[in-house]
């Protein structure tokens, strides 16, 4: 599956949020990204924010590959700096369950990237970044990586967002 845009948390994919408040951030960000990419071709821009509402049954959990980050650890921000540094997926599972490195984090992962806190694969530059980024306080996301995993979220509505 190459949906979604590359240089994400988990790879490209479909993402879900439990939480109402994160996808409504999340779909007026983009809605914003992209009417200001219309405007800037010269096309009015008029895209609307949705925020989907799914169901996902956890007994499928068994039938797929899954990896699940219960905190934002060493493994975690390896996991997410390899995901946003390559264009291609780096992992195989069909869902990736964990915080989210979100907006309120970039300015640390860019940070963490371009080795200001020193080597991303020592101990130390990885829990500077850590204690950075507030790990306590990071949105929970899960993200669906392959068809296989897509085909088992069942959409039951949508809500435009202002």
């Amino acid at each position: 599956m190459n949906q979604g845009k590359p240089y994400k948390d988990f790879g490209r994919g479909f993402y879900v949020s439990r939480t109402e408040s994160q996808a409504r951030r999340i779909a007026i960000r983009n809605r914003n990204f992209k009417n200001d990419l219309l405007a800037e071709n010269g096309i009015m821009p008029d895209a609307q924010a949705w925020v989907y509402t799914c169901e996902f049954d956890d007994g499928n959990l068994a039938k797929l590959k899954v990896k699940e980050f219960t905190e934002p650890n060493k493994e975690w921000v390896q996991f997410v700096v390899k995901n946003r540094s390559n264009r291609k997926r780096q992992h195989d599972y069909d869902i990736v369950i964990g915080s989210t490195a979100n907006d309120d984090t970039n300015v640390a992962v860019q940070a963490f990237m371009n080795r200001i806190y020193g080597d991303p694969n020592s101990d130390k530059a990885i829990q500077t970044f850590l204690d950075n980024i507030l790990p306590d306080r990071l949105p929970y996301q899960m993200f669906f990586g392959t068809q296989r995993a897509v085909n088992l979220l069942r959409n039951v509505g949508r809500m435009a967002v202002r």
